[in-house]
């Protein structure tokens, strides 16, 4: 008799509420921002890309280190999914920070990377949220908006799951 009847419906909203919030918090309010524009030179060949070039795409960003061993482990897939996808409105571009350029240009030629692969900067990374962690990938939709924040590693399949939502 001492005991509170909690009725369920309200319980799961306070919960779905309390899941909404984590989930902002862990994208960093992210999603549908526009995403900051960028022009950085080509590690292999000082070519200038920037993000605007490619509006009206879907466009994969992804943030690496040289020394990042799970940044190596997804390169080849992310190199798949661009090879697959190129043609049909789609780029991944890598932004190698934190590193002498010479260190990514080996690693483009190690890894028979075709993907653009750029000479990030701190002010890229700080425009995309003080990047600390890698791999951190964004994908944008055609629009230019942030669509996906990652943090952390995906596999190919979680990576084309969410590219083909936006394509």
């Amino acid at each position: 008799m001492g005991r509170k009847n909690v009725s369920r419906p309200g319980v799961l909203l306070q919960g779905l509420a309390t899941v909404v919030v984590l989930l902002a918090l862990a994208t960093g309010g992210w999603a549908g921002e526009r995403a900051a524009d960028f022009t950085l030179p080509s590690v292999l060949d000082g070519k200038e890309y920037s993000l605007s070039q490619f509006r009206g795409q879907v466009v994969m960003v992804n943030f690496f280190t040289f020394f990042c061993g799970p940044c190596r482990e997804e390169m080849p897939y992310l190199n798949q999914i661009y090879q697959e996808n190129k043609g049909r409105g789609y780029v991944t571009l890598g932004i190698g920070l934190g590193s002498d350029p010479t260190q990514p240009r080996f690693l483009v030629k190690q890894l028979n990377l075709d993907y653009p692969v750029l000479v990030g900067n701190d002010k890229v990374a700080k425009d995309y949220g003080n990047v600390e962690v890698v791999p951190t990938t964004f994908i944008i939709d055609r629009q230019g908006n942030i669509a996906h924040k990652i943090v952390g590693t995906r596999s190919k399949a979680d990576f084309e799951k969410m590219i083909r939502q936006l394509m």
